[in-house]
This record gives structure tokens, C-alpha cells and sequence, in this order.
């Protein structure tokens, strides 16, 4: 059954990915079914030496897939895009892998602080947990600030690992860290960085979005105007995941529009709850 959700899904991954399971052509084919406007492929680009998808990438492969994916009839926009892990430290590794390649866009990840995955219980094991949090939003205005990336995903994953290690995730930022996150977001809006509405912890047991609702009002408070809605899908079972209420929760802060990007370059489209 159709969505009726005129959505472009800006975070995608298929089996190009290690983690994922889902081929892009049927990916592409299911979001014809559900009426989606679009679909942002993404493929993980990962160098952190710990990182189960360090060293997976395959520029040859993923262009393969994603063509396979456009020959299919009645597919919606399909965008091609990489998630870079940690772009503060290997944006340039990542580029030189995804040479030749022509992108869309550039999706900047945070999964590590140090030696700690954020997504994970471990990453929590013997730290303050709100220390570990502020850390990353400090991170986070180094990534935005100094990586050369078009999207920053998922801001406010740590709740992931966080709610693994059975601690409380109904931290505010807004009104711990108010400093770091204006820093952030003037270093994003100054370079024309959108925030991305990931709508994968709705199916966690943290259950929001990353960000949360009362970090996208404080961003457009700030001036951020640029945003993007990703599901974070894997697998086929996850596929588009939360997008209504992603949609939902941006009109609820004022948005009334998404983005897209196309040529490293955004381009609205309206959204209405």
C-alpha cells in the first residue's frame, strides 16, 4: 500500500554496506510501492580501526548496485551519497575511495569517541555517561566545523549505546550544553550543512528520533534551516522506518520543508504533517 508520503528517504543502506542486507534494487522497487519521492543511497566508508565495516567499501561495487537499482521500472529519484565515519579525522581517505565516483552527497557520521562506540553498551562501561555526551557534541563542532561533508547524520545516536547500557536517555541538551550545540549550529549553517532527522531510534528502545524533537526546535532557533529525514535502513523488515512521524515531528518545530541533494547541492520540497 502506498504512503501517500511525498518523502525523500536521504539515508538508505543496501548489502554494500557490511551491516545491511537489503539489495538497492529492491530497495528502489519497494519505495515505488510505498509512493516515496526519493531515496538518498549510502554505503558505509569507514577507517576507525575497530569499526566492523573498516575497509569494505568498493566504489565499483556500489555504482554496480545502484545502476541495477535505477533499471528498475517506476523507481523514484535515486540519489547517491557515502556515510563517512568520523569525516574529522578521514574525509580525505573516504574521498580518495569514492574517487570517480559522481556524489550527490556526503553524510558525516559520529560512531566513535576515542576508542568508544557510542552505539554500543560497551562504549558506556566505566565513564560518566554526560561526560561521554558532551564529548561528542564537542566532536561533533570539530566534525562540522573542519570535514568536508553535505549532511550530519544521526546527531544524538549515543542514546543508542546509552539505552543498551541500561542508563536514562531523556537528557536534554538543549539545556546541559546550549554553547556546544549553538557552536554547532553556526558552524553548520556558515557552511551550508543540513541536519539529518534520523528516525531509526523510533524503532530502539530509546524510541525518538536523532535528533530529538527539542534539538531541532533549538537549531531552527539558531537559524538552521537545512534538513534531511533518513530512516537508517539495513534491512528489508526496517526499510523506511518512522518517516511519517520524522515528517511529523519537523512540522511540530516549525519546518515545512526537507531537502534533498543533488550535485553535493540542496534542493527543498515541502513537507506537511
Amino acid at each position: 500500500m502506498k504512503s501517500g508520503r511525498r518523502i525523500i528517504d536521504m539515508h538508505v543502506h543496501t548489502d554494500d554496506s557490511p551491516d545491511a542486507d537489503i539489495p538497492a534494487a529492491d530497495v528502489a522497487a519497494r519505495a515505488a510501492g510505498e509512493g516515496l519521492l526519493g531515496i538518498g543511497f549510502v554505503a558505509h566508508v569507514d577507517f576507525h580501526p575497530a569499526d566492523r565495516c573498516r575497509g569494505a567499501f568498493s566504489a565499483e561495487a556500489y555504482s554496480r548496485s545502484l545502476e541495477r537499482a535505477r533499471e528498475m521500472p517506476g523507481s523514484p529519484v535515486l540519489l547517491t551519497g557515502i556515510e563517512v565515519g568520523e569525516p574529522h579525522l578521514f574525509i580525505a581517505e573516504a574521498m580518495e575511495k569514492a574517487d570517480g565516483m559522481c556524489l550527490d552527497f556526503v553524510t558525516g557520521g559520529l560512531h566513535w569517541i576515542g576508542e568508544r562506540s557510542v552505539l554500543d553498551a560497551s562504549g558506556f562501561a566505566g565513564v560518566d555517561p554526560l561526560a561521554l555526551v558532551e564529548e561528542y557534541l564537542r566532536v561533533s563542532v570539530e566534525m562540522a566545523s573542519d570535514a568536508s561533508i553535505d549532511i550530519l547524520a544521526h546527531l544524538g545516536v549515543w542514546r543508542r549505546g546509552l539505552a543498551r547500557a541500561g542508563g536514562r536517555v531523556d537528557i536534554d541538551e538543549t539545556r546541559l550544553w546550549p554553547g556546544l550545540l549553538r557552536r554547532l549550529f553556526e558552524a553548520m549553517t556558515d557552511r551550508g550543512i543540513a541536519l539529518e532527522v534520523n528516525t531509526a531510534g523510533l524503532r530502539r528502545p530509546e524510541s525518538v528520533t536523532y535528533p530529538t524533537a527539542s534539538v531541532l526546535r533549538f537549531y531552527r532557533e539558531c537559524g538552521g534551516r537545512i534538513v534531511t529525514i533518513g530512516s537508517d535502513t539495513h534491512s528489508e523488515s526496517h526499510a523506511f522506518y518512522g518517516l511519517s512521524q520524522g515528517v511529523e515531528i519537523l512540522a511540530s518545530v516549525g519546518f515545512t520543508e526537507a531537502f534533498g541533494f543533488r550535485d553535493r547541492r540542496p534542493f527543498p520540497y515541502p513537507i506537511k504533517a
